[in-house]
């Protein structure tokens, strides 16, 4: 760090020693985002500099585009971007590009180096952000933002996916095609705890429609008070969201079931109750027959599924009983 940043940090280890001596009365310690709710003036300039920036004149100028994804639809139903790493380009990424990215309207992986394998031509490289996980939040605010900005503003629905999850594709679109876009709308999997009104978890990915992320382009994403940073991307994004009225929709089927699948079946329901928003059932049937999403496959295993769901017979044999095993 510079001397800048060594100063930014002391002065931002002294406020919260302060915020813990002084007011005892919080009960909880208060991440950067809170402290910037509660105490904006005082926070924000060292905030500054030690969140990674989100100017666009310093971010664009990074953006290379592989050039397949110039022939990619301008418009349709289902924009999908996987932000993913360079770690991953062996395993995760050839099972995503060879499954259920290809059937997105627009499908595409974001990453900091391009793709070393032409067989998965459809990327977009952001030179200018970080390789890493403390990166994330920024990564997904800006891959939204571009999406819509910069890539079309014609897609229904935007989606960020995880580099672990596997998308039924299918049962996503019927799903979607009972919704209007145009009502601003947070989808995916609600969790419980830190917001009032919970927020989507970002393993099983989250879905934004276009008046949502249009919302969002337009009047948060430039704002760091509004939308602060967050180590927890995905609660900072449903922080952000819902200082403007957006909360995540109940996404569970008419049976009560559930679309987004945030763990593997059998670790769910041993999850507190506290972290769910909607009770678990601890016996019978959590996922619904028309699940759209579900998080930690290995890439083997992701490989299966997309088998099971799409076979070369073209007969499905597939029940939600199926994932238990996986």
């Amino acid at each position: 760090m510079d001397r800048l940043d060594v100063f930014a940090f002391y002065t931002l280890l002294a406020i919260i020693l302060i915020h813990i001596i002084i007011f005892p009365h919080h009960k909880k310690f208060l991440i950067p985002a809170d402290l910037t709710t509660h105490y904006p003036e005082s926070i924000h300039p060292f905030y500054e500099h030690i969140a990674r920036t989100r100017n666009l004149k310093k971010l664009i100028p990074g953006i290379e585009n592989s050039e397949p994804t110039f022939s990619l639809p301008s418009s349709g139903q289902v924009l999908c971007f996987v932000e993913t790493s360079e770690k991953h380009y062996g395993d995760r990424v050839p099972s995503i590009a060879s499954t259920w990215l290809g059937r997105c309207d627009n499908g595409r992986f974001f990453s900091k180096n391009p793709l070393p394998d032409a067989k998965m031509p459809f990327s977009t490289v952001y030179r200018n952000l970080e390789d890493d996980y403390d990166d994330l939040f920024r990564k997904t605010l800006f891959g939204f933002y571009y999406s819509y900005t910069y890539i079309s503003k014609d897609f229904d629905w935007y989606l960020k996916g995880d580099d672990d999850s596997y998308y039924a594709m299918d049962h996503l679109k019927e799903y979607l095609s009972t919704l209007d876009p145009m009502e601003p709308l947070y989808l995916g999997y609600r969790m419980k705890p830190f917001l009032k009104d919970g927020y989507n978890s970002g393993g099983p990915g989250y879905i934004l429609s276009n008046a949502a992320v249009r919302i969002f382009a337009e009047h948060l994403y430039h704002d760091e008070v509004l939308c602060p940073y967050d180590w927890a991307e995905d609660r900072g994004m449903a922080r952000c969201l819902a200082s403007i009225g957006i909360y995540p929709a109940d996404t569970r089927d008419e049976n009560g079931l559930h679309r987004f699948i945030p763990f593997r079946v059998n670790e769910w329901r041993e999850v507190p109750d506290a972290y769910n928003y909607y009770p678990v059932k601890k016996n019978g049937t959590l996922v619904s027959e028309k699940f759209v999403s579900i998080h930690r496959l290995s890439p083997t295993k992701m490989i299966l599924l997309d088998s099971i769901l799409y076979p070369s017979s073209g007969k499905r044999l597939f029940t939600p009983e199926f994932l238990n095993l996986l």
